[in-house]
């Protein structure tokens, strides 16, 4: 019985998010049944008993790895697709935005508009794009940074 109690929490660890928990408690049942069944009088003991405790063994050395994947896949940043993926990039002005024009972001001519009360740009300077709404760009001209010099450089 007590087996069959530890299958269940480790089917129920694969549907609920516990972090482990259940896991950790399915293998511990898996173990005890185990070292029940040892105690055991009956002629398939043996066998059942080294089975478990070898199923309780090879469960909890799969969840620690599985867990910790899944740990680390929800440590690591939100993934952003489509025009999401374009927010916070650069890009390179096609026409003069004043505020309407084209930008070149990403291997496509977008419409863009420059956020309210923001500078013209003119064609070649560098944008960053701050929202997407529909197929148009929302951007900020890019400050332009100093490059350095290579003088008195041997």
């Amino acid at each position: 019985m007590i087996a069959v109690i530890g299958f269940g929490l480790l089917l129920a660890e694969l549907l609920l998010p516990t972090g482990g928990i259940l896991a950790a408690i399915g293998v511990l049942g898996l173990t005890a049944a185990g070292v029940i069944a040892f105690g055991s009088d009956s002629a398939a003991a043996d066998w059942v008993g080294g089975a478990l405790i070898a199923l309780g063994i090879v469960s909890a050395v799969s969840f620690y790895f599985i867990t910790r994947k899944v740990i680390a896949a929800h440590r690591e940043p939100h993934i952003r697709t489509g025009t999401e993926e374009l927010v916070g990039s650069i890009g390179e002005a096609r026409s003069g935005l004043d505020p309407d024009g084209q930008v070149y972001l990403a291997g496509s001519i977008w419409a863009a508009r420059l956020v309210d009360g923001d500078p013209p740009v003119r064609l070649g300077d560098k944008v960053r794009v701050e929202a997407v709404e529909g197929l148009t760009l929302v951007v900020r001209p890019q400050a332009q940074s100093a490059e350095p010099t290579r003088e008195g450089v041997s």
